[in-house]
């Protein structure tokens, strides 16, 4: 009796870890979802509901659920292998592009075209891109960086040119190579000479001396002359006192030449030549 509920039980044990390697068993507790079911146990709550045919997110405490982890992984896993199947096909012996192009509803030109290739010719044992899709995903990314450098080559050869002169510019371009040169100095008009008074020579002529001699000697030819003293004035340097006794006006200085002459013959006249003791020799 022992022997068979021990087998019993064998049989019980047996069956369990069968039906735990297909299915994982789960009695609803208060406060479960099938969402936190699915995050715990690694599978989708569609999954869940599909296993266990429910018809809504409902589930309620004491409920048993199948989770069938593995054999949704099984399943992901055999849908992988189906779509890259569909994507790219092992070339076998005989195989022709167009066969394949018709097989998988694509054209010739576009096989070619994913694979890079040249020609038609094609090898046993190779894998060939048979879907657009797939041929995107291998095709290298540009390098953009490269197409920005090219583009910007000539940019960057470009010299800089200065803007063409206008008027304006060139006008203030030689405005500014233009040298300065200093106002010309006016001149200080010159001081005009002391006129001089020619010597009447009537009194040489009646006379016979040579006033003009005796003139140049003694001031130059300078009626208005003024000894450096202030005393001497005039053609025959005259001081005032002999001036006036010949019967001059104020100074010599003050009188036209031909007084001036006048005076002095009237002077010889009662004196001589000495009131010129150096120059009177020239009479």
């Amino acid at each position: 009796m022992k022997k068979v509920l021990a087998l019993g039980a064998a049989v019980a044990v047996s069956t369990t870890i069968a039906y735990s390697a297909e299915a994982a068993s789960h009695t609803v507790e208060s406060g479960d979802s099938l969402w936190a079911l699915a995050e715990e146990n690694n599978v989708t709550v569609e999954s869940i509901k599909k296993e266990n045919k429910l018809t809504s997110d409902v589930i309620v405490p004491g409920q048993i659920i199948e989770i069938d982890g593995e054999k949704e992984d099984k399943e992901e896993v055999k849908k992988d292998k189906e779509d890259k199947k569909e994507e790219v096909y092992i070339i076998k012996a005989g195989d022709t592009l167009f066969e394949i192009a018709v097989e998988f509803d694509v054209t010739v030109a576009e096989l070619k075209e994913w694979n890079n290739l040249s020609s038609d010719i094609i090898f046993e044992g190779k894998e060939l891109i048979v879907s657009g899709d797939a041929a995107k995903a291998a095709a290298p990314v540009e390098e953009a960086p490269a197409a920005a450098e090219t583009e910007a080559t000539p940019a960057q050869e470009e010299t800089y040119e200065e803007p063409a002169e206008t008027e304006e510019n060139n006008y203030s371009y030689q405005s500014e190579e233009e040298t300065y040169e200093e106002p010309v100095q006016e001149q200080p008009a010159p001081t005009p000479a002391p006129k001089t008074q020619n010597v009447s020579t009537s009194a040489n002529t009646n006379s016979g001396l040579n006033w003009g001699a005796l003139a140049a000697c003694e001031s130059g030819g300078n009626a208005s002359v003024v000894s450096s003293n202030g005393l001497y004035h005039g053609l025959y340097q005259f001081d005032a006192q002999t001036w006036q006794s010949v019967g001059g006006s104020g100074v010599a200085s003050d009188a036209s030449a031909a007084e001036q002459t006048e005076r002095a013959q009237a002077l010889y006249n009662s004196r001589g030549s000495s009131p010129w003791p150096v120059c009177g020799a020239r009479l």
